[in-house]
């Protein structure tokens, strides 16, 4: 029995006689210097493990990154050093900075990465016996490394030194394991796990230099908390560029062993783990490192991630289908290498074991929770951006019954009637007790929450405290002291239950200072509350439809903490999010700030707008002109022809005014049939999409034929007869002809009747073959499918999204959406149309100005630029003369100045407004576009306007006692966002809420004092000033709006088919809050434009007046359209409801964009039934309050002055409203329109104090744009 004991201690004993004898003479011997220059792969605390192995060898290590050494650093800087080991794989990269030093040195420099081992002044062959040690780590092979070196510096033998342990090139660590094993069943077999083990296989996958460079800590510790877990751990490491991943190890022999993935490796190449990760089938989670600082340093980084690691610890990893990135270590300053953050790694861990009980636990047994949004706000309301919520829950719940979920299934109507009871105690008073009684709703003991909120660290649990307030105030409390209860209103159909996603901010009674002076955004207690009860029992979460608030909490813009309000609010529960496909960024936001998995869907279908009414008969006359000699004939149709466009204020919608169409009747006419066949040619949206379910017919081939596009359309029409001539006038028709154009109909005889295309033009053929693809692809099949994989814990294959029309690659829905590399922005294809762009713009400008301009606003968006990969950033920077400097990669590396002369004109100065989430998910690009104003800025040129602005902010500044170098760079900035870790302007709920305000003078000064204040954080040329309110610690200095001032127009791209002016709040936000600022700051607004983008290329510039006049003429008053949105029942009235909303924001902040005449006839569509559809007996069946908002927002728009209303239409408005208020309980929180509503008198223009109003509303797709 003592054998063995024995057998180890003399073992250990002939390993000290050998290592002693090798270090003996050393130690006698002087101590030399050993220099590593290493690249940023390199952890630093390698060095310091080293320099401890090293030390007993009388040698000395230092280490030197590559990017500390200087430009052009010659062989001084190996000075007092005996070697040089260069520790890198990028050989290029290090030699692109040590030519010369490397070229010239005079020391032995060895290059000890095995893969190519290389020297200088030293043996070759000892190089490789050195690189073998060293590129296979571990304590033993560095002690035999520095043992070699030091017999190689003393000029003597090494063979006494024990040969390498050579690691295998994919393997299996383990702490407490006696090697790193090649094999899983090696490791299996050393873990004692049986072929029939229960326990969940938890998969690890690190960089092999985690073993080898003896920096495990943070590997050991995700180790130990697997285990805690109760299951097995697989800590696995395989070559970044092998022709195998993890699979080898995951799925050795294509058996899968492991149940999830947790990843700590970056993401360099993306689409060969991508197709693994397919075959695979499992879910891959991230730990993230931090390593700019340590846990303290990431928890007060308001940016969370560095934009250095966005492209390929989030961007590549999105793209490849790994999901819930996290930030889980950090770099401790004295280990000098990563190490865990508590509550981080832990959440990985708990997220990784919910996962596998989705992927074990029966369908029936599972409880999942569906989330759904109170928007727009109202009491009935509940939506999804262009999707009709109620018919895809349905659906849903019919999927996740046959799936053998525990569930039932209300027919449409009940189900909505239910869900809007659920809302009622957010509007009125006195509803707890009663949703109660009727088992729709459950309690949460305020006791449990406090128990919560107390175990929450004291520096959160004290700012909700702060920001929230008393979690005893809350109106969703029924009882007294710590035996009061939450009340949480819930649908439940079996295991499952369907609830609001609780208000924002509560039930609020004072908006004036909720909307203009709160400076908290922190969520409700009962928000954090019924998440809390959901969590406790849910097994899943289902985020229903594009979008909700959790994701949009304050908290770190990227790589958030456990403890940012999102995140508290989810915890460990899997969330799975169906999304609109043509919302990238948003469905991003999702997934890094929701730790969700995305279900993409559909939009809705499309169809060619065509004509109607007065626009048919118009273009009947206008060819009747056309083909008419001169004449009293031709006299009499001209008349007519102008008549009948100023009736329908197409003259104006043209930007024309009656008096000059008259006198250029000609060119007017050219116009005139231009316009009509823009208008037919349009896309537009076909109500909204049903989860998981296929567009009827007749909208999927329409859809398919505007995918196809116009060399189709023209292909068939030939084929079918027209003459070229008349191509153009395809479908410049009715609509309800649509099905009977040639086109169309030729795409049904073969896509649906079966006709053989053998005899048909092969060219034409083709397309007809691309026609069957795309069909199929609208189908939505697989969106149920992806949502019940996600509910089983499964890997779901990824997709980019976009535009079905312009990117016809976004469908078949149904996959997790990834993003737009944001290093890439904008890409060459971009640069070049952009370019175009711009040059385009300025001459709009000049046409309609007579001189270019000097200052030009830009509202740049994520969703957006997710669209045009760069286009309107492009823009910006060729009107300030800069340009963009690509890498091999095409990822943008920099920028640089173009000269005056090659630029052909004086620049332009650029203010440039992001988004939030432009700011979050496009850190890369905000730095190049800082970077490119300051280049401007100091550009020395008579002409140059970016400098003379620039010279003097800057005096301005230091007028007021700004120091010198804050006011320079504050006169070098140009780019503003809103404050880190928040979204919005706070205009969409301030023009809601139009109580809060007199007439338009009050209006503008204080929305435009909103504005500014929400958007006025600056980005200048010094990161480390970012996200800085005021100027040099000046905090009631606002620096945007002197930069804004001067501003001659403003510019929003639109790029969607889908998205346009009145479907979000975004471009009035964003847009018209640039236009009301300047109006505010300047007297008079700046023009604003459209970057049209949806024709693909350059696109072409629109004002937005007349963006907006033909989206109306082509949705809002199309009776096709309005149509479409009646056969969607209920959801198709909030529809109606939010476009009206919509309007009036553009009213409110841009009144010049929007016409009398519009509201006029919205009136007369919606409430006078111009086209005789229906459309009081569709309110009243559908949602009677949605009519009621749409007419009290119009009545609000007149009482305010904003639109000057006919009489007899204020009057029938007034009677309808009173008549639903009378028979369906409509009721209005905004006292002085009741008050006018009751008088009949004029404007009343007196604020008055509102009554409760609910919190914040869910908003829908691209609500922070």
């Amino acid at each position: 029995m003592a054998a063995a004991p024995f057998r180890q201690g003399l073992g250990l004993l002939l390993w000290l006689l050998v290592a002693l004898g090798l270090a003996l003479p050393a130690a006698a011997a002087p101590t030399r210097s050993a220099l590593f220059v290493a690249t940023s792969n390199v952890p630093p605390g390698k060095f310091q493990v080293l320099a401890g192995i090293a030390a007993p060898h009388a040698i000395k290590v230092e280490v030197r990154y590559l990017d500390k050494f200087p430009a052009e650093a010659g062989p001084e800087v190996f000075a007092g050093h005996d070697v040089v080991f260069i520790d890198s794989y990028l050989r290029d990269a290090v030699a692109a900075k040590l030519g010369k030093a490397l070229e010239q040195a005079r020391v032995p420099v060895a290059w000890v990465w095995d893969k190519h081992p290389a020297a200088q002044r030293m043996d070759e062959a000892l190089a490789k016996r050195l690189a073998t040690y060293y590129s296979n780590g571990g304590r033993q092979n560095f002690d035999g490394f520095f043992a070699i070196t030091r017999a190689w510096f003393d000029g003597r033998g090494s063979e006494g030194v024990a040969p390498p342990v050579l690691l295998p090139e994919a393997g299996i660590y383990h702490p407490r394991a006696p090697q790193v094993f090649a094999s899983t069943a090696d490791y299996f077999k050393w873990k004692q796990v049986g072929a029939d083990h229960r326990e969940p296989v938890i998969a690890i996958a690190f960089h092999e230099q985690y073993v080898s460079a003896l920096q495990t800590r943070l590997l050991d510790d995700l180790i130990a908390r697997v285990e805690k877990a109760g299951a097995i751990p697989l800590a696995l490491y395989y070559p970044a560029m092998g022709k195998q991943g993890m699979a080898g190890l995951v799925a050795p022999a294509g058996r899968r062993v492991a149940d999830v993935v947790i990843t700590t490796r970056i993401m360099l190449g993306p689409d060969g783990p991508r197709k693994e990760m397919e075959q695979l089938g499992i879910p891959v989670i991230q730990a993230m490192p931090y390593r700019r600082g340590d846990a303290a340093e990431w928890a007060a980084n308001p940016q969370g991630v560095p934009l250095m690691d966005v492209p390929f610890y989030m961007a590549q990893a999105e793209y490849a289908g790994i999901v819930d990135i996290q930030v889980a270590s950090a770099m401790d300053k004295q280990a000098q290498q990563l190490l865990p953050i508590e509550a981080q790694a832990q959440a990985l861990i708990d997220k990784a074991v919910r996962l596998v009980a989705l992927q074990r636990k029966p369908n029936a047994d599972k409880r999942v929770t569906m989330m759904f949004w109170n928007y727009p706000a109202g009491e009935k309301n509940l939506s999804a951006s262009f999707l009709n919520v109620p018919r895809s829950l349905v659906a849903t719940l019919q999927a996740l019954r046959a799936a053998g979920y525990d569930t039932q299934v209300p027919d449409e109507k009940a189900l909505t009637t239910s869900l809007q009871r659920l809302l009622e105690p957010y509007y009125r008073d006195g509803k707890l007790q009663q949703l109660l009684d009727d088992g729709l709703a459950e309690r949460l003991p305020l006791a449990d929450y406090l128990g919560w909120l107390d175990g929450l660290p004291a520096p959160v649990r004290e700012r909700l405290r702060k920001d929230s307030g008393d979690p005893a105030a809350s109106p969703m409390l029924l009882g007294k002291g710590r035996d009061a209860q939450f009340v949480v209103p819930r649908l439940a159909l079996g295991k499952l239950v369907l609830m609001p996603q609780p208000p924002r901010s509560g039930r609020i009674d004072d908006k004036e200072k909720a909307i203009y002076h709160s400076t908290s955004a922190a969520p409700s207690h009962f928000y954090l509350a019924a998440y809390l009860w959901a969590r406790r029992h849910s097994d899943a979460f289902v985020h229903f439809g594009t979008h909700g608030t959790q994701e949009w909490l304050p908290g770190k813009e990227r790589g958030l903490s456990m403890h940012d309000d999102p995140m508290l609010a989810l915890g460990d529960i899997p969330v799975v999010y169906p999304y609109i496909a043509d919302n990238i960024g948003e469905a991003l936001q999702a997934r890094r700030r929701g730790r969700a998995v995305i279900v993409s869907h559909q939009t809705p279908p499309f169809r060619p707008a065509g004509l109607h009414d007065e626009l048919t008969a118009m273009h009947d006359l206008l060819h009747r002109w056309l083909a008419q000699i001169d004449g009293a004939v031709r006299e009499e149709l001209k008349s007519d022809l102008l008549a009948r466009t100023a009736k329908a204020h197409i003259d104006q919608d043209m930007g024309w005014s009656a008096q000059r169409a008259r006198a250029e009747f000609p060119a007017f006419v050219d116009a005139l049939h231009n316009h009509l066949h823009e208008l037919a040619q349009t896309a537009q949206p076909l109500g909204l999409h049903e989860f998981g379910v296929a567009p009827q017919t007749e909208h999927r081939l329409a859809t398919v034929l505007l995918m196809l596009g116009k060399p189709y359309i023209e292909a068939a029409a030939r084929h079918a007869g027209v003459a070229n001539d008349q191509l153009d006038e395809t479908l410049a028709i009715d609509y309800d002809k649509l099905v009977a154009s040639p086109p169309y109909a030729l795409l049904k005889r073969v896509l649906v009747d079966g006709e053989a295309v053998d005899k048909i033009d092969p060219a034409l053929a083709a397309q007809l073959a691309k026609a069957r693809e795309y069909y199929a692809a609208i189908g939505a099949a697989r969106e149920h499918g992806a949502l019940l994989d996600a509910l089983a814990g499964r890997y779901l294959p990824t997709s980019y999204g976009g535009d079905p029309i312009k990117h016809p690659d976004a469908y078949p829905t149904g996959r997790n959406l990834y993003p737009f590399d944001p290093s890439r922005v904008p890409t060459r294809q971009a640069w070049e149309a952009g370019k175009k762009a711009a040059e385009a713009l300025l001459e709009a400008h000049r046409k309609d100005h007579g001189q270019l301009p000097d200052k030009l606003a830009f509202s740049l968006w994520s969703v957006e630029t997710m669209r045009h990969e760069g286009l309107l950033e492009a823009q910006a920077l060729w009107l300030l003369g800069v340009e963009p400097v690509w890498d091999d990669g095409g990822r943008v590396e920099d920028v640089r100045l173009i000269d005056r002369r090659t630029l052909g004109r004086p620049r332009v100065d650029a203010v440039l407004s992001i988004t939030g989430l432009y700011r979050d998910q496009f850190p890369n690009a905000v730095k190049q576009l800082a970077k490119a104003v300051q280049l401007a800025a100091t550009a020395d040129e008579p002409d140059n306007p970016v400098a003379a602005h620039s010279r003097a902010i800057t005096a301005d500044l230091l007028g007021q006692g700004v120091d010198e170098k804050a006011a320079i760079a504050a006169g070098q900035t140009r780019v503003f966002s809103s404050a880190s870790g928040r979204y919005g302007t706070g205009l969409d709920d301030a023009t809601l809420a139009s109580d809060t305000w007199g007439g338009k003078e009050e209006g503008d000064r204080k929305l435009a004092a909103l504005y500014l204040d929400k958007m006025q954080y600056a980005y200048g040329p010094d990161e480390s000033t970012w996200g800085q309110r005021g100027v040099g610690g000046k905090t009631s200095l606002n620096l945007y709006a002197s930069h804004l001032r001067g501003t001659d127009g403003a510019v929003l791209s639109r790029t969607s088919n889908t998205y346009g002016m009145l479907t979000t709040d975004d471009p009035f936000q964003y847009l018209g809050g640039i236009g009301l600022a300047v109006r505010s700051l300047d007297g008079k607004p700046p023009a604003l434009y459209i970057s049209n983008l949806r024709g693909g290329g350059a696109g072409k510039v629109d004002s937005a007046a007349g963006f907006l006049a033909r989206e109306l003429a082509t949705r809002e008053f199309h009776p096709g359209y309005i149509k479409a949105l009646k056969a969607e029942g209920y959801a198709g009235t909030l529809s109606v409801l939010e476009s009206t909303n919509n309007l009036w924001g553009w009213t409110a902040v841009a009144r010049e964009v929007v016409r009398d005449d519009q509201w006029e006839t919205l009136a007369d569509v919606y409430v006078r039934d111009k086209y005789q559809l229906g459309l009081a007996e569709w309110f009243e069946r559908e949602n009677p309050h949605a009519q009621a908002q749409v007419i009290e927002r119009m009545l609000e728009a007149a009482r305010k002055g904003y639109w000057n209303a006919k009489a007899d239409t204020l009057d029938l408005l007034k009677a309808r409203y009173r008549e639903l208020a009378a028979r369906y309980d409509v009721r209005s929180d905004n006292r002085a329109f009741l008050a006018y509503l009751a008088s009949g008198a004029e404007a009343d223009l007196a604020p008055a104090a509102s009554q409760a109003a609910p919190g914040e509303p869910a908003a829908t797709a691209e609500a922070s744009a």
